[in-house]
């Protein structure tokens, strides 16, 4: 069986094949370190996701390779992070179930402690443009913050617990659910009650535009509004609960949770089950979609799944060629070992991260066993050494330093 690694690496360098097909891989492989995942957010090719004690995971290669960005553990609180919003390559903003609001200025090299209002936070989002964030959290709390104060907008006699927040398209509307209750921000206020059945409860809201959205939640309910108002009920065909939902366009979006992952391609009229691996007991947390053609999933067994082109995968049925790679990291000169080497021809090839083919060399049969590449001139980074013959292919990751 392939590894599931190498048909990842085959995938982000592979030609442009004549008939794309997209789905989802597994690289769950490239996480540092396992643990209960809650939230994604991605800007282009880098990727930050929360979760774990006091850290946030970070990749700048559209998670190829993984660093750990640690939060500030404040005294007596576990800051497990929760949600995390960025609101560009640099400045982005995490909140943990220990009632912290963290900000980085640097795409999360270093984070600081913002604000740290009583009660456990679970969603965070930023109107576009503005610097006025807002989060909620447990007991029915809401708050509005900037860098210098953070304001309780809490609605008198709320106390559910609250799971998700987003303001779609400016400061002047905003969207909240969560316990038995779908909240609405307009004329100031979060007291605007919603036309809906509050026998459920509401784990994540999604708007592609004011009027236009919709919640999930517990026993696979899934609802939508198209005037922000009334929500209506639409048929899944489910139990599972539902912990997230995304929409790329009003037509085409995707809904996850227990052991389950749902899509749609008409606004939501029909869901049709999606089922590329075992989910057995695993809880897909969190979406993100970047375009119809790239999206992430994460889980809370520590699960990260890219949906992609996987076109290079179905091409052909080669098996997986098993070599070594040292010194790795390096700087001066590599070894590629392999039995391959002295018994088949094979051609050994060097592609930087943007998958462009920068070495090609063709080895014939009797090498030894081994071969030696000089890479001394490289410019310092992550390239793949990709080794292929007629029945088999191999890829490692490489870093020149």
């Amino acid at each position: 069986m392939k590894n599931l690694l190498a048909i990842i690496l085959l995938t982000a360098i592979s030609l442009a094949a004549s008939s794309q097909q997209y789905g989802w891989t597994d690289i769950s492989t490239n996480m540092p370190e396992q643990g209960s995942l809650s939230d994604i957010h991605v800007i282009g090719e880098e990727v930050w996701i929360s979760g774990g004690n006091d850290k946030v995971f970070y990749s700048p290669d559209g998670g190829v390779t993984f660093l750990i960005q640690d939060i500030p553990p404040q005294p007596g609180n576990a800051g497990i992070t929760s949600s995390i919003y960025m609101k560009n390559k640099d400045e982005g903003y995490v909140v943990t179930y220990s009632g912290e609001i963290n900000k980085t200025d640097d795409g999360g090299t270093n984070w600081y402690l913002l604000h740290n209002p009583p009660g456990g936070l679970t969603s965070v989002h930023f109107p576009p443009n503005s610097n006025t964030g807002y989060t909620c959290g447990w007991g029915g709390k809401i708050w509005s913050f900037d860098d210098h104060s953070i304001t309780d907008l809490s609605v008198e006699g709320l106390t559910a617990d609250l799971l998700s927040i987003m303001f779609p398209e400016d400061t002047l509307e905003g969207k909240l659910c969560g316990d038995s209750s779908i909240r609405r921000w307009l004329n100031s206020t979060w007291n605007n009650f919603q036309v809906f059945d509050n026998n459920f409860v509401y784990n994540s809201i999604f708007f592609t535009d004011n009027n236009t959205g919709w919640v999930v939640g517990s026993q696979g309910k899934i609802f939508k509004t198209i005037d922000a108002t009334i929500w209506n009920p639409q048929m899944t065909g489910i139990t599972n609960g539902l912990y997230d939902v995304f929409f790329i366009d009003t037509l085409e979006g995707w809904a996850a949770g227990v052991e389950i992952l749902l899509h749609t391609t008409d606004g939501g009229e029909n869901w049709t089950e999606v089922t590329p691996f075992d989910f057995t007991e695993k809880t897909m947390t969190a979406l993100w979609f970047n375009s119809s053609t790239e999206g992430y999933m994460v889980s809370n067994k520590g699960n990260l799944y890219k949906y992609t082109d996987v076109s290079a995968i179905a091409d052909d049925e080669l098996e997986e060629l098993a070599f070594e790679l040292y010194p790795n990291p390096c700087q001066d000169k590599i070894t590629v070992r392999s039995s391959i080497l002295d018994s088949r021809s094979s051609i050994f090839e060097l592609i930087d991260i943007t998958g462009k083919k920068i070495y090609e060399r063709e080895m014939g049969r009797g090498g030894e066993g081994e071969m030696s590449v000089d890479v001394s001139h490289l410019p310092a980074g992550m390239y793949l050494v990709k080794l292929q013959t007629e029945e088999a292919v191999g890829v490692r990751k490489l870093i020149v330093q």
